[in-house]
């Protein structure tokens, strides 16, 4: 027999469910896999945005805009579709969570797991613009001008 308070009972029996059970590595993985698909859907749909204005940012070059100025247009754009997503998501999340509450096992969304997503959605999408901000620093701004 074991005595536990209840921070520890809560502690002890979060831990077997994540860790000795399937069930808690089977969410753990679909998390860190929809955490890497994430990445790349968000990286693949800003780099296709540089792409098509791939002139424009040359035409910026140009005219004089540093690396600075256009890495901070990329990840503005980067931000945007974190928090477009976000509210999505947070919305979805409202009415499972809300649904949740009427079946057997209530699902808990704290303000402060909310608001550690949207950390999370933002490091994703500013670390998948990395693959346009590279394409944008290697830009010669002469192909403006090129046919």
């Amino acid at each position: 027999m074991d005595v536990y308070t209840t921070g520890e009972f809560s502690r002890s029996t979060r831990f077997y469910w994540m860790f000795t059970t399937g069930a808690g590595m089977a969410v753990l993985i679909a998390a860190v896999m929809g955490l890497i698909v994430g990445v790349v859907v968000v990286a693949q749909t800003i780099y296709a945005t540089t792409m098509d204005h791939l002139r424009e940012y040359g035409t910026l070059k140009a005219m004089g805009a540093s690396n600075r100025y256009l890495y901070r247009v990329i990840i503005q754009q980067a931000v945007i579709s974190a928090v477009i997503g976000y509210v999505l998501a947070m919305v979805v999340s409202w009415f499972v969570v809300r649904g949740s509450a009427a079946g057997g096992a209530a699902i808990l969304l704290p303000w402060p797991l909310a608001a550690g997503m949207l950390g999370v959605a933002l490091l994703m999408c500013i670390g998948a613009s990395v693959v346009s901000i590279n394409k944008v620093t290697r830009l010669d701004p002469a192909m403006v001008f090129k046919g």
